[in-house]
């Protein structure tokens, strides 16, 4: 699935889909069950725009562009789990 992001902050969104994630596999050993903030979110964009686990939680994301490809973020969090965890910031569009 593809969600247009352009008109949403990234930091939001990547704080969004890491509080919305599930800590999986070996992932369990590095979980962090403290919600992050969009602080932390934007410095963690300033250095990286892939995300494949974060602090122990299944993420599968890119957000170099305007559009999120979901589908490996909801294959591992749940059916629509990137659309549900940011259908609350400003710009979303569904």
């Amino acid at each position: 699935m593809e969600i247009d992001i352009s008109e949403m902050i990234k930091p939001e969104v990547l704080a969004a889909l890491y509080n919305n994630a599930r800590a999986q596999g070996m992932g369990l050993l590095h979980f962090n069950p403290q919600p992050m903030t969009t602080k932390e979110a934007s410095e963690l964009l300033d250095e990286s725009q892939y995300f494949d686990y974060l602090k122990g939680r299944v993420m599968k994301i890119n957000l170099g562009t305007d559009v999120l490809r979901s589908h490996l973020y909801d294959r591992d969090n749940g059916h629509g789990a990137a659309r549900e965890a940011i259908k609350h910031l400003s710009g979303y569009k569904p």
